[in-house]
This record gives structure tokens, sequence and C-alpha cells, in this order.
């Protein structure tokens, strides 16, 4: 004889499990670090566009225009550069960055978005002459269309933890002796979330139907870090470098350096790795003109001046 419970009778009953959420990051750089390159560490990444001064200007009275990218990368900080790009149209300027690090996933996400913008990109900083020294950017520069006047720099900026897996996106990657790329390991936090849940079920024949499922309740339980990749993990840091360019031994030098300190790397090994692709700073790659592929931005010239009447005559 089969019994059968109606919905109207249907057991109630109260079940525990465990939902484990797991986020990628990167621990930010010490504060001494962040700090001596003139980045906070905890200040979001601001895209502004940068209209070079008169002393950058060629003799064709063409000035450069640039992107600034300065501060951390956060989880929101690619769709914020897609929508910087998309207000820009098609136009492909060049990108100078200083940044102490952050979301390792956002930052290839902007990389990838770099890549297919076909855009060069510099570690360095931009200055407008109308902000104090110690305030590079600052809000008097600022136009009404968010744009600014300004000049940039290498001197004391930095791109470190997430920030090269960002720089590799570029077409052309370069970076002088005075600003600082450094890398460490990738830091995986998982969180553990304990979640309550309510389950209406009816027995059919023996067995239980599930009804209804609700959760009434979830609470934090704890979370740790770890420094390890798996398999998987590993695979997919390198197969993006691969597809950016760099050498994968990139990989190797960030899993041999604690996330507490960090790897600095000379000129050499950087243009070894391919992280860089020439050695420049970022006034130079601002500052260059009608660069082709595969050339160096030291060989980029403009074109030459129009010539006016009086100088065709003298010519002649």
């Amino acid at each position: 004889m089969n019994f059968r419970f109606f919905p109207r009778l249907a057991v109630r009953c109260c079940r525990t499990a465990l939902w484990f959420v797991t986020a990628v990051s990167l621990l930010l750089v010490a504060p001494a670090f962040a700090e001596a390159a003139g980045v906070a560490g905890g200040t979001p990444m601001r895209f502004l566009l940068v209209h070079g001064e008169m002393g950058q200007c060629r003799a064709d009275n063409a000035c450069p225009d640039w992107i600034s990218a300065e501060g951390q990368i956060m989880s929101d900080t690619p769709r914020k550069l897609q929508k910087f790009l998309k207000q820009l149209g098609n136009r492909q300027l060049p990108i100078v960055v200083s940044s102490p690090g952050g979301d390792v996933k956002a930052a290839m996400e902007m990389a990838r978005t770099v890549r297919k913008q076909k855009l060069s990109i510099a570690v360095g900083r931009t200055r407008s002459r109308a902000c104090p020294y110690a305030e590079p950017i600052c809000p008097a520069a600022l136009a009404e269309d968010g744009s600014i006047k300004g000049q940039a720099f290498s001197a004391g900026a930095i791109c470190f933890s997430a920030c090269p897996l960002f720089f590799a996106g570029g077409v052309q990657r370069v970076s002088s002796p005075f600003a600082l790329l450094g890398v460490h390991q990738i830091t995986t936090t998982y969180s553990e979330v304990r979640v309550q849940y309510r389950t209406e079920y009816e027995m059919v024949d023996g067995k239980r139907k599930v009804l209804s499922k609700k959760e009434i309740g979830r609470k934090f339980v704890g979370k740790y870090d770890t420094t390890k990749l798996d398999k998987a993990q590993r695979t997919r840091l390198a197969r993006f470098l691969d597809k950016m360019g760099v050498d994968k031994g990139l990989v190797d030098v960030m899993l041999g350096t604690e996330p507490s300190g960090i790897h600095l790397m000379s000129q050499m090994e950087a243009l070894r790795l391919k992280l860089t692709t020439e050695l420049a700073d970022a006034d130079a790659l601002v500052s260059a003109r009608n660069c082709k592929d595969g050339q160096s931005i030291s060989d980029c010239a403009a074109p030459p001046p129009p010539m006016t009447n009086a100088s065709a005559m003298a010519g002649k």
C-alpha cells in the first residue's frame, strides 16, 4: 500500500549547508613602497585625458594627447576603462600608468581591452603646472570636460603587483630606469559562509520530493589566504602572458617572491622577459608620432611642417 502526503501536510524542516566563495586578488604592496612613489594604495584608479603642454608640441603645432591611469586596480576598473575608451572614439592614445597593484582578474581584463585597441603603455605619471609639486594632478587642473593639460614624467612612478599584468596589454611597453616595475606572488583569499535554508518537501512512494527551497539566513564564518596556485591557475596565467607576448618565465619570478615583499625588475630583466619592448621614458612614448609596427619609439618622427611661400622661395 502506498501512502501519499499532500502539499498541505508536507513536512517542513531546516537544513544547514556550507557555501564557499572564492575571490582572487593580489595583496597590495607594503605602504612604504606605495607612499614612496606618491601613490595612495587605497585610491581607485582614475583615467584622465591629458593634453600635452606647449613644450611638447612639434614644429607642425601637433601637441600630444595621452591617457593618465593612476591608482589602485579595483574590480570595477575594467568597466571604467572601457567606458573611458568609448568616449574617446577611435583615438589610439598611449597610456601612462602608475599603480601599486590590486585585483588580478581586473588587471588581466584591462590588458585584453588595451591589446584589442592596440594601445601603447608606459610606466609614468602626469604633472600639471596648475598643481603643487606634491600633488601632480589636483582638482584645480581639471577642465570642464574633465581633461587636463600636463607633462608626462617617469621619476618615482611604479607598476607593482597586479599592475604588470595590465601593463602587459600594451603593443609597445616602455619603462625608464627612473620608474619601477615589480612583481610578487598572487594571493588567493577563500571566504567561508554558512547559509541556512528552509526546505519544504513531500514524501511520494517513500521518496522525498522538494517543493520549495528558500534561503533564510547566512553567516560569515571566516577566511584564509594562500599563495599556492593550482595547476589550472598557473596554466591560465601562463597562457595569458603568452598571448600578450610576454615570456612565461615571469610566472616563476612572481612565484619566487613572498607577497609581503616585491621583486624589483631591472631594465635588462624586463626586456629579457619581454615585459617591456624597449627602454624609453613616458615622455618619449607620448611624444612619438607615426610609429609603424615594430618601429622603435626613438625612430618615430612627426611629418615635416608645411612649407610657407617664403621658405619655398628661400629654398630655390
